[in-house]
């Protein structure tokens, strides 16, 4: 099993320090700046690693400054549904006061202080919860986000029925003069 680790660049060094009390735990851990090598296409192996990762941490604050690649990394969360998929582990672990994204809304999550960190206890929690993955979700809110998913995903393939219709005719007015 293989647990990705997301993280804002300005906590690189809890995601190290995190990441090694799992490894202690025989947790097998993927960071970027510990497995890509140097030149590595970043978004290509990042993908590549969520796409084979077994469960997700998100390391979510301290609040700060728009982190682009931690973004990158949840939009390919995002994008795979992994948020919707009840037998993956996905674990927020929320340093001080910053706001979980809406997309890890019906997972539980690991709130911390951000003066008093304690990994070893941290990593013990995770290791527990990613054997139990759907433990870690509310059902409610988990169904909740599929049905708000599918009723996006009607509408915009109603629009897009509209709008093919409306070219078509615009196509055949053109066509008449």
């Amino acid at each position: 099993m293989v647990v990705y680790i997301s993280y804002s660049r300005q906590s690189v060094g809890a995601a190290f320090k995190l990441g090694e009390a799992l490894d202690r735990l025989q947790v097998k851990t993927w960071l970027d700046l510990r497995e890509l090598s140097t030149g590595a296409d970043w978004n290509e192996k990042v993908a590549e690693a969520i796409h084979s990762a077994d469960a997700f941490v998100f390391l979510i604050g301290p609040p700060g400054p728009y982190d682009r690649l931690q973004q990158f990394e949840w939009q390919q969360v995002v994008e795979e549904e992994y948020y919707l998929d009840s037998t993956k582990a996905l674990i927020p672990v929320v340093i001080g006061q910053a706001e979980i994204p809406g997309f890890l809304s019906a997972r539980k999550q690991i709130a911390v202080d951000a003066s008093t960190i304690d990994f070893e206890a941290i990593a013990s929690v995770i290791a527990e919860w990613i054997g139990r993955p759907e433990d870690t979700i509310d059902p409610v809110r988990l169904e909740r986000g599929r049905r708000a998913r599918d009723l996006a995903l009607k509408n915009l393939r109603e629009y897009s029925l509209e709008l093919k219709q409306e070219d078509a005719k615009r196509a055949g007015v053109r066509g008449l003069k």
